[in-house]
């Protein structure tokens, strides 16, 4: 599973690399078993890529295309470039319900499914508690993971 995860600086793509283990775990023990702690998060979600945005009015763009439940250029291109090597059998968790029907209208030929339920949103909160950690861990394109963490701290997101 795949999950679209916004933050003021950018879009991040990060993957659970257990999905069996993810299917068997309960909605109540997802916090316990996948994010107790920043090395537990690191272990099971990885950063497969971070989108900063080209700039301020970029970024507004993009989050006022959310909140309607729109998707914006820069999302559209971000997901059809990251997800176009995924498999019939893959998901794409997303926060926002409203995104997911725009996400399928704007993408309809997308190679997963879309998942917005109180599960994913377990996902979510883990990330959010160890976002830190994991946008210093792991993937990153062109820019690296590095400079998506510091562009993340300069913007005071998650420090």
């Amino acid at each position: 599973m795949h999950l679209l995860f916004e933050t003021p600086a950018g879009y991040s793509l990060f993957k659970i690399s257990d999905d069996k283990k993810l299917k068997k775990t309960d909605e109540e023990d997802l916090h316990d078993k996948f994010f107790a702690d920043a090395s537990k998060a690191k272990k099971y979600v990885d950063l497969v890529h971070f989108e900063p945005f080209a700039d301020t009015a970029d970024a507004v763009t993009a989050a006022a295309a959310c909140i309607d439940g729109k998707v914006s250029k820069s999302l559209k291109s971000f997901l059809k470039k990251q997800l176009k090597k995924s498999g019939n059998g893959d998901s794409l968790a997303i926060a926002d319900k409203n995104l997911v029907a725009g996400i399928k209208d704007a993408i309809p030929n997308l190679p997963c499914t879309m998942a917005c339920d109180s599960k994913t949103n377990e996902l979510f909160r883990g990330i959010r508690c160890h976002l830190d950690e994991l946008m210093a861990g792991g993937g990153g394109g062109e820019e690296g993971a590095g400079p998506a963490h510091a562009k993340l701290n300069a913007m005071g997101v998650g420090v």
